[in-house]
Formats: structure tokens, C-alpha cells, sequence
């Protein structure tokens, strides 16, 4: 893209103004003033977003000195995207708004009337409404499910990436954070500026004996999975293993193998702290005082890393989802980063 012509320069500063106008409501002159763009060109874009329909007016803004500006924010409604969280034993469909806030959200399991249940479900979740669908995300593990009717374009996330973007959303300073996933099976990333998937992090030597699926001995994925202590323990889904106790004490070994392959992780990462996400973070705190024992057991005593646990649950997964698919098809978060990382190099 050349920058210097005026319709590239000004998609740009579109793009900026939506992406400032995501952070929430803000009057024209705080635009100009945060972007660097002047007033003239602020009012007129807005002046044209709110014609699309993807930005609205509000009420006054009482808090600058001088005469009272609008506040404007993002159109909630202008358009939607889908999230379709494929697992093993299910499948869900849920549907958010340009915010990244779900809507909807169904599930179904994963049998013969899978697809049926999902074409069922975005026939639903778009009809009375003619707001644009922007796109799909789709998390899944597997590449066997017919993907072809989601709404396109679509965009595949890797679960931890996609945990990692609600829990990013939710809260500050989490730079340095190691995002381990635990659920049917276990997904990993590292956010140091960006999220970076470790796909590897799930086959980690974790124990001595178990063959993987990956061909490895040992590994974690292998060790500690929620399909391995269902086929262990005989709990119906991951959730009986968090809600029934009579699984506590299956759960509890299982945190000695996450506990090796964290130790390992984090000094390869160099992470400053872990949080876990996914199904199975939702632990007493009990368990996670003993994860916090065994990796502060494993680790040298100059590295004290702090085990978190998410806020978002396993509705983190469809919230980051949206969030991922929100900034590659309508907030064009990386070309700002990579426009922005451009501008400070020279």
C-alpha cells in the first residue's frame, strides 16, 4: 500500500479512528488530539461513519473545558462475526458484534447432525437483523469438519490464542504472560507484544512413560489432558472433572506433569508469569496453590513466576475468538501495528 496517496492516507486514519473509538466513547477534538489528525479531517470521517452506520453520536461531553463536544462510539450493531469452537465431543456456534461482545451462543454435540444443528444456528443468528457479517473464526484442533458453509471470510485461531485475546481485553500488563489451555486437550501461547502460538508446548516430555498421538513418550498432552483423565477417571466431559469431586484427587496428579512442562516453558520463553485458561481453570484455589508449589519447586529460586487463573472460563474461547476476527477483518489491527512499527523505525 503507498501511504502517500490520499485514499490510502485515509483509510488509514479511518482505521485509526475506529480502532481509538474501540477503547470507548470519545469526542471528536480528544480524537485529534490522541491521533495527530486534525479537526477538519477527524469531522469529516465521522461525519461519513456515522452515514455507513458504523459509528453513532451520543451525549455531551461535560468533562473538557470550553464548549461541550458530542461524544461518538462504535456502532454495536453495525455488523457480526461467528465463532465455531470445534471439539471432540462438541461443537458451538455463537455470534458477536463489532465490540466483540457475544450475542448468541449455542451448542450442540458433535454426531451426525452436527452440521445440520450449526446451518440451523447461523440461519438463526442472522436472520432479523441486516447488519453485515464481517466474517468467521473457527477453533478447532482438527481439519475433518466441513467448514465450507461458514460465513466467510474465515479466520482459524488457535485455541490459546484465542483465550489469550479475551483474557488481553479483560486486563493490563499482561506482557510476559505464558497462556497455557487446558481443556480436552492442551494449547499454548506467550504474549510479548503480540500473542505467539507454541504448539509445540503440549508435547513436552512431562513424564516418563504414554505414548502421544504426536509419536513422542511422555508427553504432556498425553499426561494431563481432559480426554486422558476422562479415560482415567470415566467422567462423562471436562466439566464433571471440575465440578465432582470424586475426581479430585486424578486432577490433582495431574498438575505434577503441567508443573514440568511449565518449568521447562517458561525458562524457553523466558515468561514472566502463566495463566491458565481453558475448561479445566476452573481449579479451586487450593489446586492452584499446589501447581504454584510444584513449578516454584521446579524452577530456580531467582525465577518467581505467579500461576494466574483466567477470568474469562471457557468463555473465553468464543469472546477472544470474536476479538481475533473483529481485528483482521474490520479493525485491521496488524496493519496498524505494522504501519505504527514502520513510523517509530524511521
Amino acid at each position: 500500500m503507498d501511504f502517500s496517496k490520499p485514499d490510502n492516507a485515509r483509510t488509514i486514519n479511518r482505521l485509526k479512528v475506529l480502532s481509538e473509538l474501540r477503547k470507548g466513547e470519545c469526542s471528536r477534538a480528544e480524537l485529534s488530539r490522541r491521533l495527530g489528525i486534525n479537526k477538519v479531517s477527524i469531522g469529516d470521517m465521522i461525519q461519513d461513519m456515522i452515514g455507513e452506520g458504523l459509528v453513532t453520536e451520543g451525549k455531551k461531553d461535560m468533562s473538557a473545558p470550553g464548549r461541550p463536544g458530542t461524544l461518538v462510539s462504535i456502532n454495536r450493531s453495525a455488523g457480526r462475526v461467528f465463532a465455531f469452537d470445534l471439539r471432540p465431543r462438541s461443537v458451538s456456534v455463537s455470534v458477536s458484534d463489532t465490540l466483540g461482545h457475544v450475542l448468541r451462543f449455542e451448542r450442540f454435540p458433535r454426531n451426525e447432525d452436527a452440521e445440520k444443528n450449526i446451518r440451523h444456528a447461523v440461519e438463526k443468528m442472522s436472520a432479523g437483523s441486516d447488519a453485515k457479517i464481517f466474517g468467521s473464526a473457527v477453533i478447532s484442533s482438527d481439519d475433518t469438519f466441513d467448514t465450507s458453509f461458514f460465513p466467510k471470510p474465515i479466520l482459524m485461531v488457535p485455541r490459546a490464542m484465542a483465550e489469550a485475546e479475551a483474557e488481553i481485553a479483560k486486563t493490563e500488563h499482561l506482557d510476559g504472560f505464558l497462556f497455557l489451555s487446558w481443556s480436552d486437550t492442551f494449547d499454548a501461547a506467550l504474549y510479548k507484544g503480540e500473542i505467539i502460538p507454541l504448539p509445540t508446548l503440549p508435547h513436552m516430555k512431562a513424564q516418563k512413560d504414554g505414548i502421544c498421538s504426536c509419536g513422542g513418550k511422555g508427553c504432556l498432552e498425553v499426561a494431563a489432558s481432559g480426554k486422558t483423565l476422562m479415560e482415567r477417571t470415566g467422567a462423562l466431559s471436562v466439566k464433571d472433572l471440575v465440578r465432582n469431586t470424586g475426581y479430585a484427587a486424578a486432577v490433582k496428579e495431574a498438575l505434577r506433569p503441567i508443573a514440568v512442562a511449565l518449568s521447562e516453558a517458561v525458562q524457553a520463553t523466558s515468561a514472566d508469569s502463566v495463566m491458565i485458561t481453558g475448561e479445566l481453570s476452573a481449579l479451586p484455589d487450593s489446586a492452584y496453590a499446589y501447581l504454584q508449589n510444584l513449578l516454584s519447586s521446579l524452577l530456580p529460586p531467582s525465577r518467581n513466576v505467579i500461576v494466574y487463573r483466567a477470568l474469562s472460563g471457557e468463555n473465553g474461547t468464543r469472546e477472544g475468538a470474536a476479538i481475533a476476527a473483529l481485528d483482521v477483518f474490520f479493525y485491521r489491527t496488524q496493519l496498524l501495528r505494522k504501519l505504527n512499527a514502520l513510523q517509530n523505525y524511521f
